[in-house]
């Protein structure tokens, strides 16, 4: 799967009260406000292109099966999130926000 996103390892930089999520290339490709949850919030956008990376190599993985149950999780509710979160991020399908 070619990326469609800015490729490389992403870093979220506080300046001026405004987290700046910078690509390898010093690219700013999002900001983030400060207030309430902030800084987590510019950590996880910064971590968002590893994550996809991840979760992309563990869906290719698991193919057309799901993962087993084991007593407390669901293999097939994880694996349905995990398909469908990597459908979002590739702007196959719109999340509905309830």
């Amino acid at each position: 799967m070619d990326p469609k996103y800015t490729v490389g390892k992403w870093e979220a930089v506080l300046k001026d009260g405004i987290w700046k999520i910078r690509s390898s290339e010093s690219y700013v490709v999002a900001s983030v406000e400060k207030g309430g949850q902030d800084a987590a919030n510019a950590r996880l956008i910064a971590a968002s292109p590893m994550m996809f990376e991840a979760l992309s190599g563990l869906v290719q993985l698991i193919g057309e099966d799901d993962l087993p149950d084991n007593g407390e999780l669901s293999g097939a509710a994880i694996c349905d999130l995990a398909r469908s979160a990597i459908t979002l991020a590739t702007g196959n399908e719109k999340w509905l926000l309830s």
